[in-house]
């Protein structure tokens, strides 16, 4: 089959080409993005929840959270200038640490590293700018909606 495919014309990629397509769709990954510990709002997954269709398990706990607030939140960032954000970079705002990269690497399609990450929860809306920690240079980055690229339809 491997034969096959590549006589036909077939280029074999790897994990690492699935990954950047992972993160430009936005998609979280469990172990990385996300845990047990982690909610549907903190994930910025709360149009997966119907929070009207009854009662069910952590439903007390997601309606207290909405009503408290968020403390944390997953956001995308673009970085505006050169380098590849890692997980476990620190994200900052004026020079203070406001979060942590989960997932990050660098985009072809948007030709500029990219990242997500869980952000003070007031540090989020889109067109913000922080900047990311790579190996003790910090780079500019703006705060950008998920996903970061779509797919024009056909």
């Amino acid at each position: 089959m491997w034969d096959a495919l590549t006589a036909a014309g077939a280029t074999p990629c790897g994990l690492g080409a699935r990954d950047v397509l992972r993160l430009e769709a936005g998609l979280r990954l469990h172990g990385s993005d996300m845990d047990l510990s982690t909610t549907p709002l903190e994930a910025a997954l709360e149009r997966f929840v119907n929070m009207d269709k009854g009662l069910f398990h952590g439903h007390d706990a997601l309606e207290l959270q909405e009503e408290d607030g968020l403390r944390r939140r997953l956001a995308g960032f673009r970085l505006l200038g050169g380098g590849v954000p890692r997980h476990g970079s620190a994200i900052l705002k004026s020079g203070e640490p406001i979060g942590e990269v989960t997932s990050g690497t660098y985009s072809p399609i948007l030709d500029t590293g990219i990242a997500m990450g869980y952000v003070s929860a007031d540090q989020t809306g889109p067109g913000q700018t922080v900047h990311i920690d790579l190996r003790g240079r910090l780079v500019e980055a703006e705060v950008t909606e998920l996903p970061f690229y779509r797919r024009p339809k056909s």
